[in-house]
């Protein structure tokens, strides 16, 4: 079980989130209101993009919120400067998973430079921490189980800018005493989760009752409800150990898209629907991945608080309740 939270200690502080209008950063904001805490979200809506309220599990107007593009370094310094946080979640990123070299240059402005102006505005303000949200991504084809001293090998433009961003944050932990935490979260499913992930795709075409395209199903992966993360972020916040650290949160077990894809057909009595084989291999398919989260347990006191098969239940009720009715 995970450690005891006691989310009152967060009770007057100033919690900046950045991306507070995705997937993890919806359901922290949620959270942190379900608690009585006020956090503040920096997110950027570009002129004319209409936002789709169904993802957003709460009311916009009840959030101190800043329409501000991190590629602004103008912006990002006034706006931080002017909130002077206690703590910063950034958890705003370009995710592009593809390894679409168009996509290179977004991710260089976005997820480096971005970064930079944020650890820029901070680095003269009294922080508790600056929590840096990064990814499995940035292991690339080595070998499981991933732990955090192996060497990495990012194989797609965004694995690459996340790891830069990764050795900037913990450069502003070495040379400026920043306090900085850096979370390596491995794959999440959850509510508010869009369909371009592979759970949200499964079940919205089962709840359809259209068929789902699927490759051969035997490369793993594993799969973290967002909860889960959501605990690993408020216990990073409050332990000082984890300062200058590269913490995995994953489950540390890994399941076949196959085995996955036939759990949720199953709750739909919709086996038949699976076209397992349908959609090739990827070139360089990594077959299994998940992680040794031993640094998360021993330093956070963190474990999984939902398991997998809860975890499922929770997300195809709320995919039910949105978009049946």
């Amino acid at each position: 079980m995970v450690k005891s939270l006691n989310l009152n200690e967060f009770w007057g502080k100033k919690i900046l989130i950045t991306g507070g209008l995705g997937f993890v950063g919806g359901n922290l904001v949620s959270t942190m209101l379900n608690h009585d805490l006020e956090p503040i979200i920096l997110d950027y809506i570009p002129e004319g993009l209409t936002v789709d309220n169904r993802y957003i599990p709460f009311n916009r107007q009840d959030v101190e919120f800043y329409n501000v593009d991190l590629r602004n370094r103008k912006s990002v310094l006034e706006v931080v400067n002017n909130i002077t946080p206690d703590y910063v979640i950034h958890l705003a990123s370009m995710t592009d998973l593809t390894k679409d070299f168009n996509s290179a240059f977004l991710s260089v402005e976005i997820n480096i430079k971005g970064t930079l102006h944020l650890l820029e505005s901070v680095s003269k303000l009294s922080l508790e921490n600056f929590l840096f949200m990064s990814t499995s991504d940035v292991y690339g084809g080595v070998q499981s189980p991933f732990h955090e001293n192996q060497t990495i090998i990012p194989a797609s433009p965004y694995s690459v800018s996340k790891t830069s961003a990764e050795m900037y944050s913990l450069m502003f932990n070495r040379v400026l005493e920043l306090p900085v935490t850096i979370l390596r979260s491995f794959n999440l499913f959850g509510k508010y989760q869009k369909e371009n992930r592979v759970l949200p795709y499964i079940i919205m075409r089962l709840l359809k009752g259209q068929p789902v395209e699927l490759t051969g199903g035997k490369q793993k992966r594993e799969f973290n409800y967002v909860e889960n993360l959501i605990d690993a972020i408020f216990l990073a916040l409050k332990t000082p150990e984890s300062h200058g650290k590269v913490i995995n949160i994953g489950t540390g077990e890994s399941i076949s898209i196959r085995e996955i894809a036939l759990k949720v057909a199953r709750r739909f009595n919709r086996v038949e629907k699976l076209r397992f084989g349908a959609v090739p291999y990827r070139p360089n398919e990594i077959w299994d991945m998940y992680c040794d989260n031993t640094r998360a347990r021993t330093i956070l006191g963190w474990s999984p608080r939902i398991d997998l098969d809860k975890g499922l239940d929770h997300t195809i009720k709320w995919f039910q309740d949105t978009f049946t009715q």
